[in-house]
């Protein structure tokens, strides 16, 4: 049996007009007319009283009507169970990343591994530093991607993409924006905005100027990049970033300055090992078979 000809059969003892049905259904009346007749020759019974103006239910119908309304239900959840068990175990992707992902390349990767394999349902979400870890033992068919400064533990598989390193942002009407390197002790005098700890850049940030031998003066905190940026293009602070953060349109208000000391930071792809279905193989295949190109 047709399961679309019970819901418009369905639909029709609802409005009990077959242009109102039609519009509802997106179709036309004859359409609606001819699934209905379909139905009745089908179940060799009559559905609808016609020899009247308006359309009734036949006795027939309404016995027919409470059945199609429970085969309809059941359908809709056999449907539901399938697709969720299809998409847990064969089809779903799910990433968190690091809010910053467009700038590196492992946003490339994922978007031409999509366009590869347009059968896999992806679920990008992004997430501070301090979140991606945990996410990983949630399920099997998670990864993320993240930075790090040190090797991950061995119990994960890690594909590396990029590193990328601290920089000085400082405005263009700094007296140092002329300088094409930075000590970082120069800037010990400076207010800082920094990202918030949650990034897990503030810490490494910290410890950097220390390093340098200062203790940095600290005036706003916030996770968000741009907001940093438009602070120092403001002459609000200067702010040290990880270069590949900073969008190129920038360099046009701030002023973008390699420092010493600076730190080295690792963008990586992260999964449990040996915890992987299909749409993470698929992942990890194409992954390895761009480091072989």
């Amino acid at each position: 049996m047709d399961i679309h000809k019970l819901e418009i059969f369905i639909d029709l003892t609802k409005t009990l007009s077959y242009t109102e049905t039609a519009a509802r259904q997106f179709t036309t009346q004859s359409n609606i007319s001819k699934q209905i007749q379909a139905l009745e020759k089908e179940l060799n019974i009559t559905l609808f009283d016609r020899s009247h103006r308006q359309i009734t239910l036949t006795k027939t119908g309404e016995i027919l009507l409470s059945h199609a309304i429970n085969l309809i239900a059941e359908y809709q959840l056999l449907q539901q169970d399938l697709q969720e068990q299809l998409t847990k175990e064969e089809l779903s992707l799910s990433i968190l990343t690091i809010p910053t992902m467009a700038n590196y390349q492992g946003f490339s990767l994922i978007t031409q591994f999509l366009k590869e394999h347009p059968e896999i349902n992806l679920q990008l979400k992004e997430g501070e530093g301090n979140q991606l870890l945990p996410f990983l033992e949630e399920q099997p068919n998670h990864l993320i991607f993240v930075r790090t400064f040190e090797t991950p533990p061995l119990c994960y598989d890690v594909w590396l993409t990029e590193e990328d390193r601290f920089v000085a942002v400082i405005a263009k009407t700094h007296p140092f924006a002329h300088r094409d390197h930075l000590q970082l002790i120069e800037l010990k005098n400076e207010q800082f905005v920094l990202l918030e700890k949650e990034t897990l850049l503030y810490q490494p940030t910290i410890d950097l100027c220390r390093e340098a031998g200062f203790e940095p003066q600290i005036l706003f905190k916030s996770s968000r990049v741009d907001l940093l940026l438009n602070m120092v293009s403001n002459e609000i602070g200067v702010t040290i970033l990880m270069e590949k953060t900073i969008e190129k349109n920038w360099s046009e208000s701030v002023k973008i300055i390699p420092i010493a000391p600076t730190k080295v930071s690792y963008l990586s792809f992260l999964s449990k090992k040996n915890l992987q279905p299909k749409a993470s193989q698929l992942f990890w295949n194409y992954l390895k078979e761009k480091g072989k190109s």
